[in-house]
């Protein structure tokens, strides 16, 4: 594996996301780099051994953009105690062969029990327990990809507890044993900072500076009392005074990143994240001749008292369960009562169900707006409440909108036309991802239907009867 050290800085970029491709088209100057996640680029397939593949078309076609690809990892985050399973981690690593990458970076959360998945980064057991477990999944990521690896720090709605170690301490102590890269989330840690947990610079004291080689910045809002790493849009203020004092002291620093949900994009436009990259540029610029440093050893503060009383995995099946509205009383009935009184719980369990929507209406959307058209938007609202309570959250947006659309053939709506329209949406969904052509059968004529609902209304007459079908292809799809 290659000394991260001797890898020359590549400089600013973004998440890349298709919405972004006209500014990259108009303004390539500004993309040294991107970001890619490549679960979002996953194929789901048939075969158990095997459930997902690469989309290499789409690798291909990224690779072409201008700027170095670098590779941010969304699926298996190292923070947890969960193994990935190995088909993962092949695919991981052909994305970082074909693009190119220089090196890899993950979370250091989890997002995975050994009960399910919880659709949503949540934080580790910060004691030593949990370093050791954070480490040994960092060392097996290492071993299973060919570039150095980063570990992001995290963001958590949760108030800090007193048989943890500090954020900052913990995530020290973490790269230090695993001897790995740092990712600093600046704006996970203005969250957590604005949110309570830890002051940002207690927090930078604490962390090996020149361990970090990349940088990731955002924008966020306000909900429910917590500040939340939305990445909605523009960099806050506050946090523009922090960038520029903490870059310089990174001597390290290869890459500064600054994020975007591809969903924001159209509400803030495309020249807001114009202005971010070009400010970010000027930081970068003012901070280009830094002096590289080796990792020195760690200076371990004075001990800090943890408990091991709550092993990771009992934390994060406790956690996992609670945050998905389920009860933890059975693994451990005083966690339970400690996590259900913690409001960042709440909220978290909040963001989760409308992750979850926002995947459905976006792989499901004729089918979706029918529901509120024909039953209402209330009536939606309770049918997604139903399905999270029966169903727990999938890892991917393919996935989740089939088990929704499984569960929905389950409830059989007397909504005249409503389970083709599904049937219609889901064969376009696989064409859409294995590029297969499908033709879908109608008992009376689809178009005016699916015309209707697409503007957002009821067709003023009944579909005519008859014959009809539908041929798809990947893209027309």
């Amino acid at each position: 594996m290659a000394d991260w050290l001797d890898i020359a800085p590549l400089g600013v970029g973004a998440t890349y996301s298709s919405a972004l491709e006209p500014l990259i088209e108009r303004h390539p100057e500004l993309f040294d780099l991107l970001e890619i996640e490549p679960q979002t680029g996953w194929i789901k397939t048939a075969d158990p051994r095997h459930p997902f593949k690469q989309d290499d078309a789409l690798l291909d076609h990224i690779n072409a953009l201008p700027g170095r690809k670098i590779i941010h990892s969304v699926g298996r985050p190292v923070g947890g105690t969960v193994a990935p399973d190995p088909a993962e981690l092949d695919l991981l690593s052909h994305a970082i062969d074909r693009l190119r990458a220089p090196w890899a970076s993950d979370h250091l959360s989890f997002n995975q029990t050994s009960e399910f998945a919880t659709g949503f980064f949540l934080p580790p057991r910060q004691t030593h327990s949990g370093i050791e477990s954070a480490a040994r999944a960092i060392r097996r990521l290492k071993s299973a990809l060919t570039v150095p690896i980063a570990v992001e720090t995290g963001v958590s709605y949760l108030r800090p507890r007193q048989d943890e170690l500090p954020d900052g301490e913990f995530v020290a102590r973490v790269v230090e044993t695993a001897d790995c890269g740092v990712l600093l989330d600046l704006h996970n840690v203005y969250c957590n900072s604005v949110n309570g947990r830890q002051p940002l610079d207690e927090f930078l004291n604490q962390l090996p500076l020149e361990r970090v080689w990349e940088v990731h910045v955002a924008g966020g809002f306000d909900m429910e009392g917590f500040y939340l790493d939305a990445h909605s849009g523009a960099i806050p203020p506050p946090l523009h005074s922090i960038i520029e004092e903490v870059v310089p002291r990174l001597p390290n620093l290869k890459a500064i990143v600054f994020e975007i949900f591809p969903s924001f994009i159209p509400v803030v436009g495309l020249d807001v994240v114009r202005e971010q990259l070009e400010w970010l540029r000027a930081v970068w610029k003012r901070c280009a001749n830094n002096e590289q440093v080796r990792p020195r050893p760690m200076a371990i503060s004075a001990d800090v008292e943890t408990s091991d009383r709550i092993a990771p995995e009992i934390w994060e099946r406790a956690l996992g369960r609670l945050v998905v509205g389920k009860a933890a009383d059975d693994i451990s009935p005083q966690l339970a009562l400690e996590l259900s009184e913690e409001p960042g719980v709440r909220i978290v369990e909040r963001l989760i169900h409308e992750f979850r929507g926002s995947m459905i209406v976006r792989v499901l959307p004729l089918t979706s707006r029918f529901i509120m058209l024909a039953l209402g938007t209330e009536a939606f609202r309770t049918i997604l409440a139903d399905y999270w309570s029966k169903v727990t959250p999938q890892m991917y947006a393919s996935v989740e909108a089939e088990s929704f659309a499984e569960y929905m053939n389950g409830l059989k709506l007397k909504v005249p036309h409503l389970a083709k329209v599904l049937e219609f949406e889901r064969a376009t969904a696989l064409t859409n991802t294995d590029g297969v052509a499908r033709v879908v059968q109608f008992d009376f004529e689809p178009m005016p239907l699916l015309r209707a609902i697409a503007e957002g209304r009821l067709p003023e007459e009944p579909p005519r009867q008859g014959d009809f079908e539908v041929e798809l292809t990947a893209s027309e799809g």
